[in-house]
């Protein structure tokens, strides 16, 4: 309605676009995809055809309404006035705001902490660059095929994946501390850098609940660190009479709250926002609208002289009218929708090796010598702590707290290596 009585003055189609991505099934497309590539064959062709089909059956819907209010709703979508295409991104100051506030939003449908927005939009806005960026690069050498949208795309999901990895060493790092501190894990002081990441957190979690958007169960754990450290003083003291610490029903749903906050944040927390912004959930609709709207074809007339001769040296000739598809991005939909969502797939894994990579050379370079160091309880616990930690980070870990089957085997084999007398220490074992 707003196209018609508005003098048929608007892009139809990135209205129709922009409005339905939110209901596109572009995430679920591209993660079909690496599943086929990571040989789970049943669940991405089972979601790949899930997501054709309802993205289909949005695009029908989408012309029906069409047809209900438009005359004719086919000149419309493919633009005869000229209402699309008309604003160059690359001129325009608000280019990168514009796709924060996109990606907020993404954001919000995702229920996504707001406390922890910034980590989020941070990662994607670097997947965002990189993909853009690359393809300006590349697309002037590349305007007669794919290759630019292919690595576009490879490129911004690594780049997507390195960073989240690296941001959240960081964060973790220096939130460590602060969660040490509050779960009574660590007794006495911390060098002053410990120190002042402790307070840097405790001022940060405070300032978000002043804004409104924090969480209020951080300032109330805060309070209730005082009377956790006290109680554990007590207990500690052999000439005072506690046995226990005593919480009342609120404190104890508050603490476990504190405990689960305190383990690291799942990588893919940060990437599924990042993926969603990523992935073309429009080109998947754009397709669907080329079946239902077939491109146009480009008509054209020509002539074809005779060579026969009749007798009396003359030339006949004659026209013929030849018909051919209009060469233009509509017709590439179908190649362009599984170069991007392919190249995506493919950049993920390739970004979660260069992670996983890295961080073992790092481990086997700094953490050699505090591993001979490790008693056979301590090196346990260590590695528990690194599989439940690789199962956040990297693609290929599965073994986890919320996967009930991998933790009755993590702690299988625990108990079976304590049986076995085996040796924690395996650095110790090659030296003997």
């Amino acid at each position: 309605l707003f196209y018609r009585y508005d003098g048929e003055h608007t892009c139809l189609p990135a209205v129709f676009l922009g409005t339905l991505y939110w209901f596109f099934y572009g995430t679920a497309f591209v993660l079909g995809i690496l599943e086929i590539i990571s040989g789970e064959l049943e669940t991405g062709v089972v979601r790949f055809m899930a997501v054709a089909v309802k993205t289909f059956v949005l695009s029908l819907g989408t012309t029906f309404g069409m047809q209900i209010v438009l005359k004719e709703p086919k000149d419309a979508w493919f633009d005869y006035d000229g209402n699309c295409g008309n604003i160059d991104l690359d001129d325009q100051w608000w280019r990168i705001p514009l796709y924060l506030l996109c990606s907020a939003s993404a954001l919000g449908q995702y229920r996504f902490p707001i406390v922890d927005y910034w980590r989020a939009l941070s990662v994607q806005l670097v997947g965002y660059e990189v993909q853009y960026q690359v393809f300006l690069f590349l697309r002037t050498r590349h305007s007669q095929d794919l290759q630019d949208t292919a690595a576009a795309n490879l490129l911004g999901a690594i780049g997507a994946v390195v960073f989240a990895a690296i941001m959240s060493y960081f964060v973790e790092s220096i939130t460590y501390y602060y969660h040490a501190r509050v779960l009574q894990r660590h007794k006495g002081k911390f060098s002053p850098f410990g120190e002042f990441c402790y307070k840097m957190s405790e001022i940060y979690i405070r300032i978000t609940n002043c804004l409104g958007f924090g969480k209020k169960n951080d300032v109330v754990y805060l309070r209730m660190a005082a009377k956790l450290k006290e109680q554990r003083e007590e207990m500690e003291n052999p000439a005072h009479s506690r046995t226990e610490i005593m919480l009342t029903l609120e404190e104890e749903i508050v603490f476990i709250e504190a405990i689960v906050q305190a383990e690291d944040l799942n990588i893919w927390a940060l990437l599924m926002p990042t993926v969603y912004q990523l992935v073309p959930g429009s080109l998947i609709a754009r397709l669907w609208f080329n079946v239902i709207f077939p491109p146009l074809l480009n008509s054209e007339e020509t002539t074809i002289v005779s060579d026969v001769i009749d007798g009396t040296n003359n030339f006949s000739s004659f026209t013929i009218p030849l018909v051919t598809p209009f060469q233009n991005d509509e017709v590439n939909i179908g190649a362009a929708l599984l170069v991007v969502a392919a190249s995506l797939a493919l950049g993920l894994l390739i970004g979660f090796v260069i992670v996983e990579q890295a961080t073992l050379f790092l481990k086997k370079v700094f953490c050699r010598k505090t591993d001979d160091n490790l008693t056979a309880s301590e090196y346990r616990l260590e590695k528990q702590k690194s599989e439940r930690k690789d199962a956040r980070h990297f693609f290929t870990h599965t073994i986890n707290e919320n996967n009930f089957e991998s933790v009755e085997a993590l702690s299988e084999s625990s108990q079976d290596d304590e049986e076995n007398g085996f040796n924690e220490n395996p650095m110790a074992e090659q030296a003997q």
